[in-house]
């Protein structure tokens, strides 16, 4: 398979299948190669942040404490990681009104454009809209095609969540990439021994 995905994407997808099995011991390598091959601390920051929605936030905060200490011990051997484009707190945490309007428009790019409402439970369907695709969306630290390949990345390395993986192999194509780096994505995966 012809190889289109960048080592940084490579690397930042290899962590964010390990944030999603809990694998800590896995997880500080993998960090300690994806700084070095160029994703920034803000990277791996945000994607630990919005794999919360789902991997849980222990999952999520358990990998952003392995971030933290690979990051003390390197800067104990004088290793200076780039902290990559500073971050700043989104405006539209400050209007929950805008925050699911824009949400509601993320969600309709990542369906291809169809609107999609999940009437059966509507407030999974506010949560979604609103705090995921409207407040978690809406930092500027990952480009829509990368934040949508961590998340393929991680489903890629759970069980029991087959229908939401392969809808968001849609959605990173609706994202920006191209259906070859999804499948790319996925075989490297299996390949390298990152997913189930």
């Amino acid at each position: 398979m012809k190889k289109t995905l960048s080592d940084r994407q490579l690397l930042l997808c290899a962590c964010a299948c390990l944030e999603a099995q809990g694998d800590l011991r896995r997880l500080d390598p993998a960090i300690r190669r994806a700084l070095d091959g160029g994703v920034t601390i803000n990277e791996l920051k945000e994607a630990f942040s919005q794999l919360y929605a789902y991997t849980g936030f222990p999952r999520s905060l358990n990998a952003l404490g392995t971030l933290e200490k690979v990051l003390a011990d390197r800067k104990a051997q004088g290793i200076a990681d780039s902290e990559g484009k500073p971050w700043k707190r989104p405006e539209i945490w400050n209007d929950a009104a805008q925050a699911l309007k824009q949400g509601t428009e993320v969600q309709t790019l990542l369906e291809g454009g169809i609107p999609w409402d999940y009437d059966f439970c509507p407030q999974n369907d506010y949560y979604m809209k609103s705090h995921l695709f409207g407040d978690v969306f809406a930092s500027d630290q990952l480009k829509a095609s990368d934040r949508e390949l961590v998340t393929v990345s991680a489903l890629s390395g759970m069980t029991g969540v087959e229908p939401q993986l392969e809808g968001h192999k849609e959605c990173a194509v609706y994202m920006g990439n191209t259906k070859e780096q999804v499948d790319e994505l996925c075989q490297w995966l299996r390949e390298e021994g990152y997913s189930l």
